[in-house]
Formats: structure tokens, sequence, C-alpha cells
């Protein structure tokens, strides 16, 4: 049947049909070619597979195929028709190769996957980077500009192309500058076109020679013409190179040995805008570094879509060297930079391009400020570089120097040469096995994290009366263990990097019921030290300590008389007069009198209060010892007694019901939570103390820019996963993005988890000789990683252990990314839970699952779908923005 938007007025509409019918791989095996012109159309079949070939035509020309011609559309008295050639051949179709062209291609071969690319290009040969955009007045010229001003600014020498032949741009803009260019783009084309000599050297050569004299500030600047004049008069065009060469990516292949002879970095090349043959030559090749640049509006996203819908089509990256493309997003009000006005055209975009990228892959978006400075340029080349500074995209673009590749002679530091990579993968895994769970206790140090920094430099006079809140897995109990190893409050602010003028003692009263036995014992000897420096007798252990709270919980008592029995807790956890009702009163008295200082730290609330979420006796506990204790501690003459309690959040959320929020914003500054840079120091921090002679000074760390922890970090797990020059995604990127929730929260737990599995997996790896953790490790690490914590989850957060007990039951069509709410059985206040724990997040009536939960409750991708790792991360950072 002949698809319904198709109308057969001509010979181009019968092959439109086959066409659609080649890129859906539904060509008869017995078709070997076809070819249609307006006096026919001709069929190249093997001998004996007629009928099969007039079957296929006359279903796919139905109602307007006949034996031997095709009816065209006509008037009723004048029938026309377009004939049908039948034509045997024993020949085999030629092995297509990708040709830069929108035009449609003379003869039409079956579909076939061994589409020839164009050659790799050599590894010595700079990047060739081109700026296109759909619609014309979007900053294309501008951000081909800044970015040679951003390559420059990194000691690095660029090629300028003034590609745009029909509205030059750059051209313009050195005018003044250089009045009279030595060389220009057409007389590149022309000379090439005319040169014999091998991959054009005498032509490129002769360029490279006079382009010396038009080289500014580290950029060689080659116009589309020499003067204005010939600016109509184009003899030799980009497509005629192609036509005339046995290379179809001649024209990149050009410009890439031109920035070999002058030595440049990276060339870039300005194109023209629109769907223009005179631009296909470069964004038809996979090799090309492709950057589109697109407003929001309607038009130029609809334009730049399609776009990228025709690389998916006719020029798909397909091997690991191929990059894939980079989106500008300009002029962008700062106010809008992390909304659905970016975000929505940005899936958009992905959708448009999901043909040709990857599992794990993603396309570079960047965003760049609306600058009306910019809407008129100036007519000179340092005003331009001047108000481009000032304007902001000059920095914009930086992200841009990642995604290429280093500079030619550049190579990746060396993690430990002098160590095999295997000693080194061994050490990390054996540190990040001890840090995953703080209750074996055997590690003594610790990263000291901006909130433990707060906490220290906040009381380094003053004792702490302090809630650390934090979810499972954030490191609470690690830094409970940490704080009490330490003994007295000093040596713990001391090893933060601060220095104190107290040193009051340290004493846990609660812990954690999950300690193994060495952690158990060293939380005894640290309640028995400090009992007896204080003078105290016997101190009462935790599990008497704990029998006691469960005895009160069945005596239905007020917060008011849950803070005198809070109190006495701490002042018999300490040996001081154990079993004394009102103990905890005249223990600050005795404190004060004595001039003693004392810490009591508690952990490990969520052992003793299980029932936290519908227990008002138990909520009423907590309540007393998150409210009352803390306001009646700091209220004490002299503070003589200071508490730190380490509690979970959604605890705090169930227990406070009034001015939860208020509480938390007080505490706000000691949570423990993991910011990126924050989650990135604690990977060198782990690196460094499995590898003392990795090359990284921990007293730097604090004030490193996470541009700066990410280049630290390259020898761990390289810049990409994959080769520096593959498609793949950034490694630190694509990291933070698979193990953070929806909240943009990232585990301690998860991280050292991952760190210690993808060691593991990368063990006897000796293909990656450039890095410690290889690509495929770090992916395969994932699943369980996400099993681990959904484990973990379950055992701790009673809303989400229901919810995910119910998504584990549903079919397994069900279990599928994107998903409704509907599929998934859920009701609209189960939706709302796994929203405000980052478990999912909202796309239209879609859900989606970050990689963190979805491999753990075993939800599958729909179709050919990809995991979105990094755009559905920054559409979660927008929304929480």
């Amino acid at each position: 049947m002949i698809p319904s938007d198709i109308r057969l007025y001509t010979w181009v509409d019968v092959e439109e049909v086959l066409l659609r019918k080649q890129k859906q791989n539904e060509w008869p095996n017995g078709l070997v070619w076809a070819r249609t012109y307006w006096d026919g159309l001709t069929m190249g079949i093997r001998p004996g597979t007629q009928a099969e070939a007039h079957d296929w035509l006359s279903e796919i020309y139905d109602p307007r195929f006949r034996n031997n011609y095709i009816i065209l559309e006509s008037v009723d008295e004048n029938q026309r028709i377009l004939p049908i050639w039948w034509e045997e051949t024993e020949e085999d179709p030629p092995t297509p190769r990708l040709t830069p062209s929108l035009s449609r291609p003379g003869v039409l071969f079956p579909p076939s996957e061994n589409v020839e690319p164009p050659a790799i290009m050599p590894s010595d040969f700079p990047p060739v980077v081109a700026f296109h955009s759909f619609k014309g007045g979007v900053g294309r010229t501008t951000h081909a500009i800044a970015l040679a001003k951003a390559l420059t600014a990194k000691k690095q020498t660029v090629l300028l192309v003034d590609g745009d032949l029909e509205a030059p741009g750059i051209s313009w803009l050195f005018e003044r500058r250089l009045p009279y260019p030595p060389v220009s783009f057409a007389d590149l084309l022309a000379l090439v076109h005319g040169d014999e000599s091998p991959h054009y050297e005498t032509a490129i050569q002769l360029v490279s020679d006079r382009l010396q004299n038009a080289l500014i500030d580290g950029i060689f600047i080659l116009p589309s013409f020499r003067s204005t004049s010939g600016f109509t008069s184009l003899e030799i065009r980009p497509e005629h190179l192609i036509q005339g060469s046995k290379n179809a990516f001649i024209l990149t292949d050009i410009l890439a040995r031109l920035g070999k002879y002058l030595g440049v970095n990276v060339v870039l090349v300005d194109l023209p805008a629109g769907l223009s043959e005179l631009a296909t030559g470069l964004i038809l090749d996979p090799r090309v570094y492709r950057i589109f640049v697109t407003t929001l509006s309607g038009q130029s996203i609809a334009g730049t879509a399609r776009v990228l819908e025709l690389i998916g089509e006719r020029s798909p990256s397909t091997r690991e060297e191929d990059p894939f493309p980079a989106l500008i997003f300009s002029q962008v009000p700062e106010d809008k930079k992390f909304t659905d006005w970016v975000i929505e055209p940005e899936q958009q975009l992905l959708e448009a391009a999901k043909t040709f990228i990857e599992d794990n892959g993603d396309i570079l978006r960047v965003i760049t400020p609306f600058a009306d400075s910019l809407l008129v340029l100036p007519p000179t080349w340092e005003e331009v570089m001047s108000k481009l500074e000032r304007s902001g995209i000059v920095d914009a673009v930086s992200p841009l120097l990642d995604w290429l590749p280093s500079p030619s002679g550049a190579s990746i530091p060396e993690s430990l040469p002098s160590l095999s990579l295997k000693y080194q993968r061994q050490q990390i895994k054996e540190l990040a096995e001890k840090l995953v769970y703080a209750e074996t206790a055997q590690i003594d140090n610790f990263w000291a994290t901006i909130p433990l920094k707060q906490l220290a430099s906040d009381h380094r006079r003053q004792l702490p009366i302090t809630v650390v809140v934090g979810a499972k897995g954030s490191g609470k109990t690690y830094t409970f263990m940490q704080i009490i190893r330490r003994q007295n409050w000093e040596k713990f602010v001391q090893e933060t990097g601060e220095t104190v003028t107290n040193n009051a003692l340290i004493a846990p009263i609660l812990s954690s019921n999950n300690l193994e036995d060495n952690a158990k014992k060293i939380v005894e000897n640290v309640q028995r030290e400090t009992a007896k420096i204080l003078m105290f007798s016997h101190p009462k252990s935790s599990n008497d300590i704990r029998d006691y709270i469960r005895q009160n919980q069945t005596g239905k008592l007020h917060e008011g008389q849950w803070r005198e029995c809070w109190l006495d807790v701490i002042a018999w956890g300490v040996g001081f007069k154990p079993e004394e009702a009102g103990a905890g009163r005249k223990l600050t008295d005795h404190l004060f009198k004595n001039k003693q200082q004392l810490i009591v730290v508690i952990d490990g609330l969520e052992d003793l209060f299980q029932n936290f979420d519908n227990d008002e006796n138990q909520q009423k506990a907590l309540r007393a010892l998150l409210q009352e204790v803390p306001e009646w501690l700091a209220q004490q003459p002299g503070r003589p007694l200071g508490i730190i309690i380490f509690v979970r959040r959604d605890i705090v959320l169930a227990a406070v019901r009034q001015n939860a929020a208020q509480m938390m914003a007080r505490y706000q500054p000691y949570a423990l939570k993991w910011n990126r840079q924050e989650a990135l120091r604690l990977v060198v921090w782990v690196t460094k103390k499995a590898l003392p002679d990795f090359n990284i000074n921990l007293d730097k760390l604090p004030n490193m820019s996470e541009e700066e922890i990410t280049d630290t970090l390259v020898p761990l797990w390289g810049k990409k996963l994959g080769s520096e020059k593959s498609k793949e995604a950034r490694s630190v990127q694509f990291v933070l993005a698979a193990l953070s929730d929806f909240n943009g929260q990232i585990q301690s737990r998860d991280l050292v988890r991952f760190l210690k599995i993808a060691a593991d997996k990368s063990m006897n790896d000796t293909r990656w000789q450039d890095r410690i953790l290889i690509p495929k490790a770090i992916r395969d690490a994932l699943p369980e990683c996400s099993k681990e914590k959904i484990k973990e989850i379950q055992t701790e957060n009673t809303a989400l252990k229901k919810i995910f007990a119910k998504l584990q039951k549903l079919a397994d069509a069900n279990r599928k990314i994107p998903f409704s709410r509907e599929a998934a059985q859920l009701s609209t206040e189960e939706i709302k839970t796994l929203l405000d724990n980052g478990v999912v997040i909202q796309e239209k009536d879609d859900y989606y699952m970050p990689e963190i939960f979805r491999y753990g409750l075993n939800f599958g991708l729909i179709g050919r779908a990809r995991p979105r790792v990094l755009s559905l991360a920054r559409r979660a950072a927008g929304q929480s923005s």
C-alpha cells in the first residue's frame, strides 16, 4: 500500500516509496537495484525472480500498480503512467559507502548494514570542528569565535575557517584587521580541485605557507574569499570536490591536513545555515566534531531536530572513535537556564538523535546566556573579542574543551607507573571494602567533608549541641565511629584542619546494633576510659540503655518525662549515679562545678525505634531527644555538656511534626549530604589512602575546583568511558549521574561500594593501560550497587519498602522504563513518595528511574530505549534548583 502522505505525481514520488522500503529493510531478496527517472522505473533483478519482484511492487504500489506500469496522478481525460522495465543481472550490488549529500542517489541498492565509513583520521591530525545552525541569527559565528578564544586561552592554536560561502560572517570581522588576506577558503577549494599530487599536498602546502601571514592572537584566519567582490563568483564549490573525488569526505581530509601542516591543535569551521549542500560535506562526516547552535524558538529547535534525524539516517556514528555531536542553546536568559524552557527542547533534540546514540552515550549540551551587546557585532576583531569575554560566552563554552580530544602530543597522566595496575586495583578494592561498612571499624581516619569542617569550626570554643541528619549510607555511623575514636573534641577538630580551645571528653551513649565485635570493643573502651577520667563508676552499657528505653515506650510518657528519661540515660551512660532517677539534671551541675566538659554521642536510633512512622510513643521519645534535650542543654550555665545526635532524615520528619523544616534548617550546615564536589573529593581521598604515591596533595584538595579534581581523577577512570577520542560519556559525569537519585543526592556508601566493585571487575584487564578502573567495570558495577542499595533501603524506610515490594511483584511487561502510574499499579500517594525520595522523575505522563534504583528493582527499558543517565540527571538538577 502506498503511504498515506505520498501522492504519485512524478517519478520522484515513485522513488520515495522505494526509499522508504529501503530504510525499513523491506526489499525482496531477488532485487539487486532500482533506478527511477522521468521515463520509467527499471528493476535490476536476479534471473528467475521477476514474479517475486512483480508481487512486491504490486503490494507496495497498491492500488496504482498494473502489470507493466504505475498510474500517476492525472485528470480523467489524460491518464499519466510510469512504465516498468525488468533487467536480469548477475552482478552483486556494491558495498555502499557514506556519502555527504542530501540529494537522492541515482540508483537504489538493497539495504545493507555493512556501510563503508570514511577512513579513520590519523591520530596526529587535529580534530575538525564544524559549527552549524538550522537558522541564521542564532549566534553560530559568535560561538565559533568564542570557542577559538577559549582554546587559545589554554595555549592551543586554532585554524578558523569561514566556510559560509553564501553569507560570510567571520570574513567581515577581519576585514579591517586583515584587509588583504593572503589566501581564502575559496582558493583552497580551487587549488585542491586542480591538484593531482598525492593527498593534494601541493595545494595544501601552498595555502599553509600563505596562512603564516594570517595568524592573529593564536588563530590562523582562513576567510571565505580574499575580497568582498568574490562573494558572488564561486566557481569551485565544496560539492564539486566531493563529486570529482573518490574520497567522499575530501573536505574533512583537506582541512585536517591543512591543520596538520600549520601545526594547530584544532580546526574550527563556521558553516552556512540550513540544509545546504555547502555544509553536508562536514555535518554528514561521522568523524567531525559537530556543534549545532540553536535558540529556544520552535522553528530553530524543530529544524535542528530534523538535522539530527538526517544524521541518524545518513551518517550515524558507528565507531568508538566517531564523536557524538554537541548542542549549544544560545541566547538563554539567566533565570531560564534550568527550567522547562531548556529541558523540553533538549528532550526533543535527544529524541531526534536517539537513532545514533547508543547506551550510556550522551550529547554534550551547553547553555550560553543572552547578551544584548552581541545582537549587533562591532566591525572590528578587537571589539568583538572584548565583548565576547565580557558577555560570559567564552566561559560558557568551556565544557567543549573537555569534549574535544587533548592537544596533539598531550597524554593522559600516568597514575603510578612504578606499580602494576593489578596491584593498584587490589589496593583500592581492599580499602573501599573496609570503608563500605563503618560497622567493622577497620579504618581509623576520615575525609573532613564540608559539614564536618563546619561542625568543628562552629564549635571551637562552645561544645556542640547538634543533630546531624543523614540518609542511610551517608556516613552517619562512620562519622560516629571517627568522632569517638578521638576520645576528645580537640583531637577530632584538629583532624578536620581547624583549631580548638577546649579538650572536652567524648562518650558514646547509644550505638548501632550492627556494629561488629571490633567496633563494639572500641565503643565500650571509649565509654569506660571517659568514665574513668571523669572519676565516675561503671557506665551503663548500650544494651542496658536500650532495654530501659524500650520499657519506657510502654508507659505512654509525655515529652517532658521523656526528656528526663534521656538526661538520666546520658548520665548513666557515662557512669554518673547509675540507676538513680534525676541523675541527668545533677550531671551538668557536677561537670560545671568540677570544670569538666563532656560531649555525648548518640547513633543507632533506627534500631531502637523501628515503628517511628506510626507509633505515637516512639515519636514522643524521639521528639524529646531531638528537640527538648538539646534545648535544655543549651540553657545550662557554662554549657559543660554537649551532645551530637546522628539521625535519619525520615525519622526527623516523622517525629517532629511541627516546625520540622525549621529544625532541619537550623542544623543544615552539619547535615551529611554529598554534593558533586564533595563526592569527587571523597573519591580522591580514597584513592590517595589506597595508593599513597598517587599524584595529589590532600592539603590542597579542599580548595580545588571541580575541574581540577576531574583532571586529577583521569588516571583513576580515564577521561571518558572509552578512549579519549571515543563518543562515550565522560567518566566523572557518568559515575555521579548513575549513582545519584533524582534529588541530586549521592550517598558515600554507594560511591565507596562502586569503587570496590569496579576495582574488583578491573582486576585482570590487560587492554586498558592508561587507567585503573576500566569502562566495562564501571558500567558493570552499577547493577550490584543498585541491588545492595535497594536491600538497605528496605531495612530502613518502611514507606519505600512497601512500594518497592509492590514494584518487584509487577509482571515483567510492566517493569519497564518509562512507565505510567497505572501500569505500575501505584496510587497517587505512592507516586508522591517515590518523587519525594528521588526514586522517580516525571516527564509528562511517564516516569523514569535513576540507574541506582532501576537495576535493584529489576526494571528494564522499553524497546531499544537507552538509559538516559546524563540527560535525566540534568532534568532532575533543573527541577531541584
